[in-house]
């Protein structure tokens, strides 16, 4: 295992999330699922769905790939399929209560660089650099650069972009699908394949606003009820410490009332896409 441990980077937000469904769903996921067709929106399902995303992602990998750099790796699951599949796997992702836990999971299987892959710096190659919601978070030029120097034939990116659409939409996250476009024409990438799967994953965003409607409200209402109860300055003090936080959260899930799959699939296309390296 090779560490290049820097501080705590990861945003918590996300760590907050793997706890969660590990403990409530049994899932190593935090990436969105894939529905198929006649498989029941509901959270007991969440897990079958995120296999099937997983699925249908190692479709894409060419048969001449042996060695892959997994992007982003978070709890490291997603590693530990590809090295059950018996690809010679390494990972990157920055410090959390996630790449902990892939840590302890690849154990001596795979090499773990706990860095930002913008910032990794060593002396390999690999055939497949694997980014799965994992490249928007960095800039994509800064990706590209990085391929370029860690990769030897292929880049396997699965993530939301953002549609061309003149106003902004009410669900965050992905870069413009335009400046993607741009990005991989100048660093001369060569498109094998692009496969929209939008209709597959816009479902997830159904089930999170019945999340929000049916556990999430009733859960702070009842909350709200015990603080009135209490009424402790302990309570206020802590409630006003956190308030900025409280109203983003609030804004951003509790008051947009179409965070939903038809939004999802106005404003942004989640996309299955393999490029090929080629020489310069």
């Amino acid at each position: 295992m090779n560490n290049t441990k820097s501080k705590y980077t990861r945003g918590r937000s996300l760590d907050l999330l793997y706890v969660f469904l590990r403990y409530f769903f049994e899932t190593e996921y935090l990436h969105f699922g894939y529905w198929k067709p006649g498989v029941k929106l509901k959270f007991a399902n969440l897990k079958q769905a995120q296999e099937a995303y997983i699925e249908e992602l190692f479709k894409l990998i060419p048969d001449d790939v042996e060695s892959i750099l997994d992007v982003g790796c978070g709890s490291g699951e997603m590693a530990t399929q590809l090295l059950k599949k018996n690809f010679k796997v390494d990972a990157v992702c920055p410090p959390s209560i996630m790449s902990e836990n892939a840590s302890l999971k690849l154990g001596d299987k795979a090499r773990l660089y706990e860095c930002k892959y913008e910032e990794l710096d060593i002396d390999k190659k690999y055939d497949l650099i694997v980014f799965s919601e994992s490249i928007q978070f960095i800039q994509i030029k800064d990706a590209f650069e990085q391929c370029r120097r860690y990769g030897n034939k292929y880049i396997l990116i699965a993530d939301l972009f953002k549609n061309d659409m003149p106003e902004k939409g009410p669900i965050g996250g992905g870069k413009p699908y335009k400046d993607f476009l741009s990005e991989r024409e100048n660093f001369d990438f060569k498109e094998l394949e692009n496969i929209d799967i939008t209709t597959f994953v816009a479902p997830s965003f159904d089930l999170e606003q019945d999340a929000i409607n049916n556990f999430v409200r009733p859960l702070l209402s009842v909350f709200k009820r015990i603080m009135a109860i209490k009424n402790s300055w302990l309570t206020k003090i802590g409630l006003f410490a956190y308030r900025k936080k409280l109203t983003k959260m609030r804004t951003r899930y509790l008051e947009k009332k179409d965070r939903n799959s038809e939004s999802f699939a106005k404003y942004k296309s989640y996309r299955f896409i393999l490029l090929e390296i080629t020489a310069r």
